[in-house]
């Protein structure tokens, strides 16, 4: 692999992915009526924690949960301070759940690092045989806070059943060049195009890790021109591709967010080349390779991205052609379902 493809690929992922404030999930306590030590049906702040991570707060939060074993269970707001700065983290909820007779009470509290101060106290109670449903409304209590907080609108933090459907044209230029050995000595690639459509179906919200994750499959139709290295014989190489690539698309926040995928491609390769004390030759094949991708996109508005990308291309002829292809693009969005 030549010095600018792996220039490119160096820029390609470090490419600026904006930082989000980060809300640690301490342990909670459990007492009972007498203030001892209880336990309750299952851990309160992991259950905190996995219901926080199912929404997606537009990139301006990550959640991660601490375990009691590595600093035991927080209790006052200096317990709290400390917890923040061993964790290099901006926010932290802690608190407590009370077990009475016939009741849970629970409260639980934000703590500010940067403010060194609480922000938000949570209330929630419930009858002793509806712990479930304590937790789910202490989550939506906390849900309600973060939202006036981030000044996000609730139906925003609320996980949509799917993501609308859109359909995009994407556009690039790119460089090219074969990276085997054999084929690497010979040719030099000089560059391409490609465009297409890209089809976000209708599909399922994921979220994971507070990232936004969805699916598309992209129809491509690319070009190429290469020609002969110093010290071969001359020769002319144009490749016309069609690939069908599924991608994963993981938005950090609106803006940014990164894609990989594969998928197959079906290539028409032209070459003429002229042998030494020979006439020019016309050759020609058709073959299909196996393509992978990895990008980084950002967007401008709900019409334009641009993007940056790095496709692999893997002949399944069985001559060991392998090439690599840096692009550099923007898609346009032509339609998009109201969600």
């Amino acid at each position: 692999m030549n010095k600018r493809t792996v220039c490119f690929t160096a820029l390609l992922f470090s490419m600026f992915i904006a930082s989000a404030s980060e809300i640690k999930i301490a342990p909670l306590a459990v007492y009972d009526g007498n203030g001892n030590k209880t336990s309750a049906p299952y851990n309160p702040s992991k259950a905190i924690h996995d219901e926080l991570e199912k929404h997606w707060f537009s990139g301006l939060i990550n959640f991660s949960h601490i375990a009691e074993s590595k600093y035991g269970i927080p209790v006052t707001i200096i317990d709290a301070h400390k917890i923040c700065v061993s964790e290099n983290s901006d926010y932290l909820i802690y608190g407590y759940l009370k077990k009475n007779e016939s009741s849970w009470l629970c409260e639980v509290k934000l703590y500010d690092a940067n403010g060194k101060k609480i922000i938000k106290e949570f209330f929630a109670g419930d009858s002793i045989d509806h712990y479930d449903r304590l937790i789910n409304i202490l989550c939506q209590n906390i849900l309600f806070g973060i939202e006036e907080i981030t000044g996000l609108n609730k139906d925003e933090l609320r996980q949509k059943k799917t993501r609308p459907m859109e359909l995009r044209i994407p556009v690039s230029l790119f460089y090219w060049s074969p990276v085997d050995s054999d084929w690497g000595d010979k040719i030099l690639g000089i560059g391409g195009v490609n465009a297409g459509l890209e089809l976000y179906p209708p599909q399922p919200v994921i979220v994971s890790n507070g990232k936004l994750m969805d699916f598309s499959a992209r129809f491509n139709l690319s070009w190429n021109i290469g020609i002969n290295k110093k010290n071969t014989y001359p020769l002319v190489i144009n490749t016309m591709a069609i690939s069908l690539p599924v991608l994963l698309h993981v938005h950090f926040n609106e803006r940014h967010s990164l894609y990989g995928g594969f998928g197959l491609a079906y290539n028409i390769e032209l070459m003429s080349i002229k042998p030494k004390y020979e006439n020019e030759k016309f050759l020609y094949q058709n073959v299909f390779s196996f393509e992978t991708i990895a990008g980084y996109e950002f967007e401008i508005n709900d019409k334009a991205h641009l993007f940056a990308e790095m496709a692999f291309d893997f002949h399944l002829l069985g001559d060991g052609f392998v090439s690599v292809k840096p692009c550099l693009g923007a898609s346009f969005n032509i339609f998009k379902e109201r969600g």
